[in-house]
Formats: structure tokens, sequence, C-alpha cells
């Protein structure tokens, strides 16, 4: 990310209407999304194939957990952002620590968060 480009959002959110209000407020903010993605499958091979500097991730997609992905990404140093319905006891130990904002939020929460995880953007 330069001066020159906008911060790039990778967004994992299997919910239609939320991923469009992710989206709009995202873009509206002056941020350039990629995705949204609704699976594991897809959002871990996106993954590795676009360069991002941060990511949103709903935990639960359709009864699957994105808990691989939140590992891969951590390992590569790559803020996350978890948009969850669960409360932090209910995740596991490793991931109670990492930033998140409890479904539902208002764009301004999310944004704001963003800007807290990559201050540069």
């Amino acid at each position: 990310m330069t001066a020159a480009q906008p911060c790039r959002v990778f967004v994992v959110e299997d919910e239609f209407l939320v991923a469009l209000q992710i989206e709009d407020d995202l873009i509206a903010a002056g941020y350039l999304v990629i995705g949204p993605f609704t699976s594991l499958s897809t959002s871990i091979a996106a993954s590795r194939a676009e360069t991002f500097d941060v990511a949103t991730l709903d935990l639960n997609l359709r009864g699957e957990f994105v808990y691989p992905l939140v590992d891969e990404l951590l390992e590569r140093h790559v803020p996350v952002l978890l948009l969850t319905g669960y409360a932090g006891s209910d995740l596991p130990e490793r991931f109670r620590s990492l930033p998140r904002l409890t479904k539902p939020f208002d764009g301004s929460e999310l944004v704001n968060r963003i800007r807290s995880l990559v201050p540069a953007a």
C-alpha cells in the first residue's frame, strides 16, 4: 500500500446483505475491497492469490468455521478483524485476543476498526 494505492481489504462474509453493506461502507471510506468470499475453500484460495493489507472474516460460513484461514493469515502477519455473533469465550483460545466486531455492527465501527489495524491507510 502506498499513498497512490488504497488499502486493500479482504472480505469473507456469507450473508449477502451483510457483505453488500460491508463492501459499501469500505468503498465509501476509500478502501479497495477484495471479495467478498462466501466459503472457506474459495476464501483460502483467494487469500493465496490476492494481495491485501487487512482481512475481515465472518467466523461461521454456513456452518463451516474459518479457523484454518485465520491461522494462515496470522502466520503471514496479516491483520485480521473477526466479524461474529459469538462471544470471545466461545472462540478457540488462540483467537480470543484478536480484534473483533460483534454482529450486528454499523459501518463506522467497521471503518474505525480497520483504521486501527492499518493506521497508514
